[in-house]
């Protein structure tokens, strides 16, 4: 009790009047009511003054939240973003849009500068998707980015926001009246994407409409010819096979083809007569071709069809993919199964290495890739049995059983400089290994630049915990090899952000 309270309570034995079942006299009734009225008068002064004492809290908390405002306001003012031409930044919008995957009504609504410079930047509103009536909520995210164009209003409002740029076309189901609006902009079209039946939509895919197209995409859609023969596209995509019947009588549509990507189906492409007019096809194109993409396809043919302008391969789960001659290449991608990896193939001019959902020995330890320098693994199953040369740039998006089994693998690779990480389950004892002075020799001795992407991570990271690992890694680091930058993107369900370490 309060030494003001016993006080107030007089000659009073507390513990006789409260703690017992006494019964107090007339005269200790009469002290004790009085001792009530003093108390509460008392009670109700502290109540106020503590009610001021909130209400002088609250303003403080306002003024500093004000104050915190106006600060990060005018270090606002001082960012290099504010100095950049209006040019320059709507090429840096461009890039957020197209490979960010940032909506450009997002940029549009940051200030009024971003918006004005969004609105005349007609390269943002170039692509364009009609939707499926069909499918509510789409079932993919890869094109964030797209411009959903379902009904005529806002089809009209893209148009006249992208100006005279080229235009992206994606097509998943379209109407009569917004077939129209796009084939009044035809001279425009740059690209074009099929998710539907084209005998579905007579008014917008004619012959006529497609002499612009540099780039063609069949998505589970027939391929028609006549249209290859006017377009003569510069890429052409088509998924699965059975909807591509080699076409090679009549006009030489592939003579401009630089970008090929097939898509197999598991059923037509073992037939013979495919085959061989694949193979045709193959050695026709591959005089110009500059990226090939295969999945799940047989290379036809036993002989070497030879690319001598390759500059980026593609297989998955493609047999007999050695037979494509491509000495020139500096980009190879290897998905799911590889068979057939023939013994110290030479690659002289490959920089650049996927591997996904397989262990990269087997591609590592038989194929000889002396300028290898960058290296992304995908997937479960890795293993580090081989040497893996002077890789400088390693992007690792897998999954891993301990944090002692990941450290075994990544110790090997001493040469690495650049280390991107992508959805990779975070680990505060496994970062602990970057730091120099840890018990073992540190990951990476001359690491100077370190990613981490945990954006689409389900699982929950101890933010906090983290942050104080990559903290010690920054400084443990500062007397050897110093880091130039460390950069954390946290996940977006745990509200996202990103941090600055250098």
């Amino acid at each position: 009790m309060d030494p003001e309270d016993s006080e107030l309570m007089g000659d009073l034995a507390l513990p006789q009047v409260v703690q017992s079942d006494y019964v107090p006299s007339e005269l200790e009734q009469e002290q004790i009511s009085s001792r009530i009225i003093s108390m509460e008068l008392i009670q109700e002064k502290l109540e106020k003054e503590i009610e001021e004492v909130k209400r002088s809290l609250d303003l403080r908390i306002v003024e500093a939240r004000a104050r915190r405002e106006i600060i990060e306001s005018l270090k606002g003012s001082l960012s290099a973003i504010r100095r950049l031409p209006d040019e320059l930044l709507g090429e840096v919008f461009t890039f957020c849009v197209r490979l960010g995957g940032t909506s450009p009504w997002v940029l549009a609504h940051v200030s009024q500068r971003f918006r004005k410079i969004a609105f005349n930047t007609r390269k943002l509103w170039s692509t364009i998707t009609i939707p499926s009536k069909k499918v509510k909520k789409r079932p993919y995210t890869y094109r964030l980015y797209r411009h959903h164009c379902g009904d005529l209003q806002s089809l009209h409002r893209i148009l006249s926001l992208s100006g005279k740029a080229p235009l992206d076309i994606i097509v998943e189901q379209s109407s009569d009246d917004i077939a129209l609006a796009l084939v009044q902009e035809r001279e425009r079209w740059d690209s074009l994407e099929i998710h539907d039946d084209i005998t579905n939509h007579p008014v917008m895919f004619q012959p006529t409409n497609i002499g612009t197209v540099r780039k063609l995409s069949f998505v589970r859609s027939s391929v028609p010819f006549q249209w290859l023969g006017i377009a003569k596209p510069v890429s052409l995509y088509i998924i699965p096979v059975y909807t591509f019947t080699v076409c090679l009588s009549g006009t030489i549509w592939w003579e401009r083809l630089e970008d090929f990507s097939l898509s197999g189906s598991f059923q037509a492409d073992f037939a013979p007569e495919f085959q061989q007019n694949f193979s045709t096809l193959l050695q026709k194109i591959s005089k110009r071709l500059k990226r090939l993409e295969l999945v799940n396809i047989t290379f036809p043919g036993e002989s070497t069809i030879q690319f001598p302008r390759l500059q980026e391969l593609s297989v998955d789960n493609v047999n007999g993919w050695h037979h494509i001659g491509c000495k020139n290449v500096n980009k190879i991608r290897f998905l799911h199964r590889v068979s057939d990896v023939p013994v110290r193939t030479a690659y002289p001019e490959v920089r650049e290495l996927e591997v996904g959902y397989f262990s990269p020995d087997k591609i590592l330890g038989q194929l000889d890739l002396p300028s290898l320098d960058t290296l992304m693994i995908l997937g479960r199953w890795w293993y580090s049995s081989v040497d893996w040369g002077n890789i400088k740039t390693l992007q690792l998006r897998l999954e891993f059983s301990s944090d002692h089994d990941l450290h075994r693998r990544l110790r090997p690779l001493h040469s690495v400089e650049v280390l991107e990480m992508y959805d990779t389950p975070p680990s505060i004892p496994f970062f602990a290994k970057f730091e120099f002075g840890h018990k073992s020799w540190p990951l990476f001795p001359i690491l100077r630049r370190f990613l981490i992407d945990f954006r689409q991570l389900e699982a929950k990271v101890a933010k906090e915990k983290l942050t104080k690992a990559f903290q010690m890694i920054v400084q443990s680091r500062k007397s050897t090899v110093p880091l130039e930058r460390l950069t954390v993107d946290w996940p977006l369900r745990q509200g996202g952000g990103m941090t600055e370490f250098v």
